[in-house]
């Protein structure tokens, strides 16, 4: 599965509800192979969407959040996202990042993430 949109556009809006059933499926898929050499077709993960779910779009979001998640381990110790981080990582703007292109950072405003999960949770 082709993951990667055309650099630059914006990404799609996903579903909370399908961003946080992938997170699940892929941190169970994790648990059971922690050596991570597994491949999960997107097939699987259509199954567990909702029916026209934009597969590379919440993937390429919850990417987004790992990403941001390895950035923050000096201060983050892990753990699971909130609902709030979700929420907010399901509708935040972002672009496509270009592929082989070395990026300094993340390719969306974590100020305006983390002001945006702030709401959520409130």
């Amino acid at each position: 599965m082709d993951l990667d949109g055309k650099p630059g556009e914006p990404v799609p809006a996903v579903d909370f509800a399908d961003m946080k059933a992938m997170l699940a499926f892929m941190e169970g898929v994790k648990k059971r192979h922690p050596e991570g050499r597994v491949a999960v077709g997107e097939d699987l993960l259509r199954s567990v969407c909702t029916p026209g779910a934009d597969i590379r779009a919440i993937s390429y979001r919850l990417d987004m959040l790992w990403l941001l998640e390895m950035l923050l381990k000096p201060a983050y110790s892990g753990g699971q996202w909130s609902d709030a981080a979700l929420k907010a990582a399901a509708t935040m703007e972002l672009s496509w990042m270009e592929v082989g292109k070395v990026y300094n950072g993340v390719p969306f405003d974590v100020e305006v993430f983390l002001a945006q999960a702030r709401a959520e949770a409130a």
